[in-house]
């Protein structure tokens, strides 16, 4: 099957398109604020490297969060477009997810991804990592570290922590668990399109496409402008 694949969670964003598991073509780049200028013309120009057309695709994939509240909105409008625009099933998938899938040779047990939220906050999630899959064991949240320990106590047995821990405290994190969880730092992991195509794939066989006009990023907070204003826009 051959999915592109989009992930818009982080400043780093990610396209590529898979042929099964492989990745045939990608594009990778620290966008900042440029994203919604940027992502556009890659699409094209990553089937193009792998030497395809949008009339080959059987399968649009996109992460949906929690990540930055602008980037997933442009990244699954962008998808949306695609698979309205081609007549193409769309799916999409745990950003947050994605990176268990990631690392799901490399850990075992209960995993914790954890992604910089800003304001003194962690994105964070609760997974078992299995052969062909990520089962969820606790949804997607936000919290400061004082919290997001006690949340992550619920779950009895150890837990590792991993994701972006140059940028969050998790030491501080464990110390609050008191020893029930560990920090894995072999590598700073991070949300990317190959994992969501990978996922992708395996949810859209398993359960079939989205609606896309009920599709929408995993908000798990107000966003900046909500709060200071004391608004809810039904984002979440």
């Amino acid at each position: 099957m051959l999915v592109l694949a989009l992930d818009t969670a982080v400043p780093c964003a990610s396209v590529v398109l898979a042929e099964d598991d492989r990745e045939v073509a990608a594009w990778r780049a620290d966008t900042h604020e440029d994203l919604c200028r940027r992502l556009a013309p890659q699409l094209p120009a990553v089937l193009s490297e792998g030497g395809r057309t949008f009339a080959d695709l059987e399968l649009v994939a996109v992460g949906l969060g929690p990540g930055s509240f602008t980037a997933l909105r442009v990244g699954l409008a962008t998808a949306k477009a695609v698979a309205l625009a081609r007549g193409v099933p769309l799916v999409g998938v745990s950003s947050l997810a994605a990176m268990v899938w990631r690392v799901r040779d490399r850990i075992s047990g209960l995993a914790c991804p954890m992604l910089d939220a800003k304001r003194g906050e962690a994105y964070a999630a609760v997974y078992r990592a299995e052969r062909d899959g990520v089962e969820p064991v606790a949804q997607e949240f936000a919290a400061a570290p004082a919290d997001l320990a006690k949340r992550l106590l619920e779950h009895p047995g150890p837990l590792i922590l991993f994701g972006q821990v140059d940028r969050l405290p998790t030491e501080e994190i464990a110390r609050l668990m008191g020893g029930r969880a560990s920090v894995w730092r072999d590598e700073i992991i991070a949300p990317d399109a190959l994992a969501i195509a990978q996922l992708g794939r395996r949810r859209f066989a398993a359960s079939g496409p989205d609606d896309p006009a009920s599709l929408r990023p995993i908000y798990v907070r107000m966003s900046y402008a909500e709060e200071h204003r004391n608004l809810d826009l039904g984002l979440r």
